[in-house]
């Protein structure tokens, strides 16, 4: 007989225990009481079997997302410093702009938010890693420094350069006409920043009595993330596909076709009967849109269930922009 190593008394038995398939049955041989503080050692035959003292759950009690989460929790996690960077000016732009300073869970969240289409959320998620190969990222590779300039400005390339300072056709095209839909339905629109950008789905906009307008909340995501990311698309198919810098109707047309394609998308998920419990409330999308639609005064209350709605902007013609 021998002492287990590397366990207590305590776990050698429970799991010895766990190892019988048959029923376990304790007998008291003495009436006199057990006394916790005695010093005599458990003695067990032989060291239990590691798979029944290893903690954790069974297979078939778990599922893939519950077991992704355990593995990604017992990763050491090193924190970036260009995310350190994102993170800390979305706050403070946050903060300036709505008196609103979010947490980095706040934050991380909101880049989930549903609101926003699968594929803009995994483009928000990477810039504000900074994962894209733009500008510093080929300063130390022998023969490509050159390609992080960007070629419409000749300066080192980033995405807020991208997003905000580029001088490319389009860029500044698409910001005119999300403010010009916005005031459609609201008199204000803030000054954009980058961390504005990187905290849309975090908006904080307000009523004078002091209430959230969570339909104008969701305006301002949805318009800011569908712009950034076709800003996003323009510059790739300019630089790396080689295509012609996309004229000015172009550029409004494309716009206006994603903007009226979330519209529909909105419209869609009100659908309780086809969708349950990942519907969107038909009140709430009501309140993200009206004001800002074509032919506004035609539509009934709810609008939700009607085809053909669009927003308040005309496709630009041939010969200028309608």
């Amino acid at each position: 007989m021998s002492r287990c190593c590397n366990v207590s008394e305590a776990e050698c038995l429970i799991a010895h225990l766990n190892e019988r398939t048959a029923r376990t049955i304790f007998i008291r041989k003495h009436l006199r009481p057990v006394s916790f503080e005695d010093p005599s050692p458990v003695l067990l035959e032989v060291e239990p079997d590691l798979m029944f003292t290893s903690p954790g759950i069974l297979l078939n009690r778990g599922n893939q997302r519950l077991f992704t989460k355990i593995i990604m929790a017992l990763r050491p996690r090193t924190e970036r410093r260009s995310t350190f960077t994102n993170l800390e000016r979305t706050r403070c732009c946050l903060n300036d702009e709505f008196n609103f300073s979010p947490t980095n869970e706040a934050i991380w969240k909101s880049l989930t938010s549903t609101d926003i289409p699968r594929t803009t959320r995994n483009f928000l998620w990477k810039i504000m890693h900074n994962t894209y190969r733009v500008g510093a990222f080929w300063d130390h590779i022998p023969h490509l420094e050159h390609l992080g300039l960007c070629t419409i400005c000749n300066v080192p390339e980033s995405i807020e350069h991208i997003m905000l300072e580029c001088t490319s056709p389009g860029q500044n095209l698409i910001w005119k006409l999300t403010e010009r839909l916005w005031r459609l339905r609201h008199s204000t629109w803030p000054t954009l920043n980058w961390g504005l950008l990187l905290g849309c789905g975090l908006a904080r906009f307000r009523s004078k009595q002091g209430k959230l307008r969570k339909g104008k909340n969701r305006l301002f995501t949805i318009l800011v993330s569908t712009s950034m990311k076709l800003i996003w698309t323009l510059r790739n198919e300019r630089v790396f596909d080689g295509k012609i810098a996309a004229s000015n109707n172009e550029v409004h047309n494309r716009w206006l076709a994603l903007i009226n394609s979330a519209l529909k998308r909105d419209q869609l998920l009100t659908n309780t009967y086809r969708f349950g419990n990942l519907s969107k409330n038909t009140n709430i999308v009501l309140e993200t849109w009206s004001g800002a639609l074509s032919n506004e005064d035609s539509l009934p209350d709810d609008w939700t269930q009607v085809k053909g709605v669009l927003v308040g902007i005309w496709p630009a013609a041939r010969n200028g922009v309608g």
